[in-house]
């Protein structure tokens, strides 16, 4: 935490002239795809829920993990910045300028992805699919245009071919 708390102290006086109370800061293991989110604090019991600025673990075991790190939290930082000026803290256009002029990214360079652990075959072309989880009834989308107005066939439906093992790449 205090690796979070000296980056946000940097980037509070550079960009943000000492005017942020420093919120909850914290690594989050179980973010993947972001490499931070910001998450507002109650206005009405400050002290109760306070704003809190997380930031993904596995940044840290990136070569370049200071400068995604900083990066990730100016961003955040940006959406604590508009929220405490009661201004719209999404990806706005007055954020993309304070971006912008801070040299911040707006998209994640090493999203961490989960790895596929199902491959799903149409029954009737033979096209394979590969899925994260398991499906619900879903049907070959080319077979459906092709031979069925794009409409949903239970001709086409996607058949749960294997399972993925560990060890094996798709």
């Amino acid at each position: 935490m205090q690796e979070l708390l000296r980056f946000f102290e940097k980037i509070n006086l550079a960009h943000f002239d000492g005017f942020l109370e420093v919120p909850r800061l914290r690594w989050n293991p179980r973010l993947r795809t972001s490499a931070g989110r910001f998450i507002p604090g109650s206005r009405k019991f400050p002290r109760e829920l306070s704003p809190i600025i997380e930031v993904a673990s596995y940044l840290q075991e990136e070569p370049e993990a200071t400068t995604l790190i900083e990066n990730t939290i100016g961003h955040e930082m940006i959406h604590y910045w508009l929220w405490v000026r009661r201004q719209p803290y999404g990806h706005t256009s007055e954020f993309l300028e304070k971006m912008r002029q801070m040299g911040v990214s707006r998209y994640n360079p090493v999203p961490r992805r989960r790895p596929y652990r199902y491959i799903y075959r149409c029954s009737f072309c033979g096209t394979e699919f590969p899925a994260r989880r398991k499906l619900g009834p879903l049907a070959c989308a080319r077979c459906c245009k092709e031979h069925s107005q794009g409409r949903y066939d239970v001709r086409f439906k996607l058949q749960l071919h294997r399972r993925v093992e560990a060890a094996e790449v798709v």
